[in-house]
């Protein structure tokens, strides 16, 4: 059996999809999904939503399944360090023991860079992966199915729908200005010169653009984008948060923010006439950037 585990937010959920895609390429049977960290993390952004957005059903995994192939589990750590340990601990037994199971843990910079290991592994074995897997190469192995099954499947409706008819019909230019979460820790390396010099770069190479600000913290676009005239302002809230990520999607252009969110909403509408401007770092710990190829890094 091979498993691999879901969590975090949307964003986060697509990559890990495109992952679960690509590897479907060469494992054909006993291929699932650990959905149980959102049974542990209610409260956690808006909980596991593929399904709900975009309609994807995986064969799920049992709590006795993933029991059988994870060692640590089900034991789970309510403390971050705490399940850092126990993840490697896991890792290490699964690597020392008389098993036929293994435990792959594919985090920090490596989640950024393509890994063969996934076209080759000993089959005869249970398999558990866990990992963010945001490399641009797992996506491009399977590029056509993955964007294929990215349609949402809500229609839009009321403001939402005008705002994207408005889109059509000009320059559209999404900003996404990722507070909330970010606030504080290693994903807090944004500041206004970005935005500004973004702001700038747009404008050269865009004639007569609208820019639409999303973000989870509007008091804070209000109070400090003041150098974009009519900007204009876009956030859904709660269960209807998806909402922007499908909305920057229908914007030609975007400015994203470090966040797999804002990526996926400009990677989804992104056309060859399309200018994409993102962070050159994804984290304060890494120099690691959060972007495709062709877009412009600052």
């Amino acid at each position: 059996m091979f498993i691999i585990r879901f969590h975090g937010g949307l964003g986060n959920q697509m990559f890990q999809y495109a992952f679960y895609q690509y590897v479907e390429n060469y494992i054909t049977k006993d291929l699932k999904a650990d959905l149980t960290w959102f049974d542990r993390n209610k409260k956690e952004h808006q909980g596991y939503e593929l399904e709900k957005v975009f309609g994807i059903r995986m064969p799920v995994a049992s709590y006795e399944e993933v029991a059988r192939v994870h060692e640590y589990y089900p034991r789970y750590y309510p403390l971050a360090g705490l399940r850092y340990l126990a993840r490697n601990n896991a890792a290490r037994k699964n690597r020392g023991r008389d098993t036929t199971a293994s435990h792959i843990f594919d985090f920090g910079e490596k989640q950024y860079v393509f890994n063969n290991i996934y076209e080759s592994l000993d089959l005869s074995k249970d398999w558990y992966i866990e990992g963010v897997f945001c490399s641009d190469a797992y996506l491009r192995k399977c590029e056509s199915k993955v964007k294929s099954s990215f349609n949402f499947i809500t229609k839009l409706e009321g403001m939402n729908l005008s705002a994207s008819e408005a889109m059509k019909d000009c320059e559209s230019v999404a900003i996404h200005v990722r507070r909330g979460d970010y606030v504080g820790n290693v994903f807090d390396i944004l500041d206004l010169s970005y935005y500004q010099n973004a702001v700038e770069e747009m404008k050269k190479r865009v004639k007569k653009p609208v820019f639409y600000i999303f973000s989870d913290d509007m008091d804070y676009v209000r109070e400090k984008f003041t150098f974009i005239e009519d900007g204009i302002p876009v956030h859904n809230v709660g269960q209807a948060s998806y909402m922007d990520m499908k909305l920057i999607s229908c914007c030609k252009h975007a400015i994203i923010a470090n966040s797999t969110f804002s990526y996926w909403g400009a990677l989804l509408g992104e056309t060859p006439a399309s200018i994409i401007i993102a962070p050159k770092r994804y984290k304060a710990d890494e120099q690691v950037a959060l972007a495709r190829g062709n877009w412009i890094k600052m």
